[in-house]
């Protein structure tokens, strides 16, 4: 007969060195679940490193927000709920990892449902050899239910109330303190920034127009519906069977194929915008709104030569979206290229001459993008203009986040300063990309410019 005892889980506080945990935090972050998510690795990295340093009772949504996304003192998880869909990602990547790659390591990292602190556990079995004579078989069985073996449930399950309940009250003390904190920076912050957003917007608000947000107009191929008339039906395209059922596995609302009789695409030119220059107009309406300006919006293909000549202008969206991006009268630093590239005319130390967006190797999915921010006089020399737009929309989202976040905009302020102020600039950005979610910005370069070509 053989007695064998399940496997334990031993925590880092009770067997393993630093040395073991790291070890097992680098084979995770070089396997394939994360070697190509960046930001996945930072949140990962990030956590365990503050759990690692004792620190762990310490993260919080707040916390990680800035650690790893940048985000700024006036940061509202309950508002912008990245944090949290980070450590969804994180914790099924760690959950595939270990069902296949990591399946034998020794030790794991878990990262529980609701909480940000990591632990990292070993897997010990321990088996008793088997026992032939019977008399030594019963005393084994003898010791099981013996006192010695302490297996009074008052004991076994008390204790870690004594350890719990002041942890507990220590960590609902920090979080009170970090709340305040964070209230009165949040405070002090909102004070100053009607002045810093005019420090920035002054000369696109130097007259009493209004100034004009032109969105883009992006070429959509959609599916044809049921309402649509035989006209757009006969210049569709079909799809193969292979192609719809590859597109029906993709679609996380089926509802759209209830209204498409067949599948077909038409190509549509003048009903969307991007999601990047929604997320922009929405940012850039707060700014204005905030400082009692008014503002004019209009699609691409709407506006003329004369709206250009009479407002101050900010084009949403790059020369493949947006054609009025194209028709800049400045000489430019930075051009967009055919390639869906940004290229640098002018390179500096430091600089690359060509930027392109990095996509993930297996999923296809976007994790870096770069961006543009030009600013000049607009055609009549009379008003301004800004482009703002990202090589893919996640770009533009972020260019315009950069422009009206406050803790963003302090920065770009005190770089256009030791620039020296120039009237005309360009400002590259890169940004990190997780789940089609902008998370890191961080400014590249940042170029003056002469005027007009």
């Amino acid at each position: 007969m053989m007695h064998v005892q399940k496997p334990e889980i031993t925590s880092v506080d009770e067997g393993l060195s630093q040395d073991e945990s790291r070890e097992a935090l680098n084979r995770v972050l070089a396997s394939k679940y994360f070697v190509n998510a960046p930001m996945k690795q930072k949140f990962l990295t990030t956590i365990c490193d503050f759990q690692l340093s004792g620190r762990g009772e310490e993260l919080n949504e707040f916390l990680i927000g800035h650690e790893v996304f940048g985000r700024d003192n006036l940061y509202n998880p309950a508002t912008d709920p990245i944090v949290r869909v980070s450590a969804h990602g994180v914790r099924y990547k760690l959950e595939s990892y270990y069902q296949k790659e990591g399946a034998g390591d020794e030790v794991r990292i878990e990262l529980p449902v609701g909480k940000y602190a990591p632990r990292f556990v070993k897997n010990t079995r321990h088996e008793v050899a088997a026992v032939n004579n019977a008399a030594e078989v019963d005393q084994i069985v003898e010791n099981d239910d013996s006192e010695k073996l302490d297996t009074s449930p008052v004991r076994k399950n008390l204790w870690p109330l004594f350890v719990i309940l002041p942890l507990f009250l220590i960590i609902a003390w920090l979080g009170y303190s970090n709340y305040q904190f964070r209230s009165r920076e949040t405070s002090n912050y909102t004070g100053d920034s009607t002045g810093m957003y005019k420090t920035f917007w002054g000369g696109l608000l130097e007259n009493e127009s209004p100034t004009l947000i032109v969105l883009s107009n992006p070429a959509v191929f959609r599916f044809v519906n049921a309402a649509d008339p035989e006209a757009i039906i006969n210049k569709s395209i079909p799809l193969t069977d292979e192609q719809t059922a590859e597109v029906s596995n993709k679609l996380l609302n089926k509802n759209l194929l209830k209204i498409t009789p067949s599948s077909r695409l038409t190509l549509t030119t003048n009903i969307y915008t991007g999601l990047g220059e929604a997320m922009g107009l929405h940012n850039l309406t707060g700014v204005f709104r905030m400082i009692n300006k008014t503002i004019q919006v209009k699609q691409s293909r709407t506006v003329s030569a004369e709206d250009l000549k009479n407002h101050n202008v900010i084009i949403l969206g790059t020369v493949w979206v947006n054609d009025w991006s194209a028709k800049l009268p400045l000489a430019e630093d930075f051009v967009y290229t055919n390639l869906v590239t940004i290229r640098n005319l002018n390179p500096r130390n430091g600089e690359k001459s060509e930027y392109r967006a990095v996509f993930d190797k297996q999923t296809g999915e976007i994790t870096e993008d770069y961006a543009l921010i030009t600013v000049g006089q607009n055609i009549s020399g009379n008003e301004w203009f800004m482009l703002v737009g990202g090589l893919h929309s996640e770009g533009t989202a972020a260019a315009a986040e950069y422009l009206t976040n406050p803790w963003h905009l302090s920065d770009l302020n005190r770089k256009l300063e030791a620039a020296g102020r120039p009237r005309y600039y360009q400002a590259l950005l890169k940004v990190s990309v997780e789940n089609a979610i902008p998370t890191t910005i961080t400014p590249v370069a940042i170029h003056p410019l002469k005027g007009k070509k």
